[in-house]
């Protein structure tokens, strides 16, 4: 399995889902807001940029399973799992405070083997492999 490909992949679809929230963000307002407990908020904006990112790393690894925040897709476990946030900082985003990322990372058991943080507003990626050191 060659890691750093696969962490090429995930940058490249943390970056478009990041482009995504940021496109969102100028033209959402509070009545976009769910509640899915106190202190637990979710937007359509979590939802579709879960949706994307599933769709994007089911092509990159098809036999992964998937942990997700929004449970957008069956909660399925594997070998391979890839572990979502789509919008690591909802209430930030919320508020409009320019502060928050999409995660993702991919474990092998329950040991992670590729890591993706992409700060949106920023545009600063932060990365790491097993094996092949952080960046």
């Amino acid at each position: 399995m060659e890691l750093i490909r696969i962490c090429e992949q995930v940058i490249a679809a943390a970056t478009e889902t990041g482009r995504f929230i940021l496109g969102e963000q100028a033209k959402f307002n509070e009545g976009f807001v769910e509640s899915k407990g106190i202190h637990n908020l979710v937007s359509y904006v979590d939802k579709t940029a879960e949706e994307k990112l599933v769709a994007a790393l089911s092509k990159v690894m098809p036999e992964a399973g998937f942990i997700t925040e929004e449970e957008t897709v069956a909660q399925t476990r594997a070998e391979y799992n890839w572990i979502i946030d789509p919008l690591d900082g909802t209430t930030n985003f919320i508020h409009g405070l320019p502060c928050y990322a999409v995660s993702i990372a991919l474990a092998k058991g329950d040991v992670p083997i590729v890591g993706v943080i992409y700060e949106i507003n920023r545009a600063e990626c932060f990365y790491a492999w097993q094996g092949g050191g952080a960046f």
